[in-house]
């Protein structure tokens, strides 16, 4: 699973009026995105105790969580995920979030798709597995 966090360190930028910390390095996924366009950006919430249904799409999916913590299930593996945190999912891999908590779990999610396949998500089973 790819997971980053902005527990990083950061790097001044623009003549040291701002700073920046790159959770993933310039160009480090040029070639895995290579032809894809910006498919969707989007602000989620799965309700405190509930579960995104299991899911797949033909996109490179990438969601940064704002608000509350989950169990993020990417294929076989899941990892506790909180605000600050990034996960990318490959298209074509399953996925869904667990929240335990009563707190309502949000996250910005944006999407990178290929010409013609569009970013339709298709609904699968997904076995649980405990958190790695």
């Amino acid at each position: 699973m790819n997971v980053w966090s902005v527990d990083i360190e950061a790097v001044p930028e623009h003549l040291g009026t701002a700073s920046s910390k790159y959770l993933i390095p310039k160009e480090s996924l040029q070639a895995k995105t290579e032809g894809t366009y910006l498919a969707l950006v989007s602000v989620f919430e799965v309700a405190g105790g509930s579960t995104m249904a299991a899911h797949h799409h033909p996109t490179h999916e990438f969601w940064f969580v704002v608000q509350g913590e989950a169990v993020m299930q990417v294929a076989d593996e899941a990892r506790r995920i909180r605000p600050g945190d990034l996960i990318y999912t490959e298209p074509g891999t399953p996925h869904q979030i667990r929240v335990e908590s009563e707190e309502t779990f949000r996250a910005l999610a944006f999407a990178l798709g290929y010409p013609g396949q569009g970013s339709q998500h298709v609904d699968v089973q997904l076995s649980s597995v405990d958190v790695g």
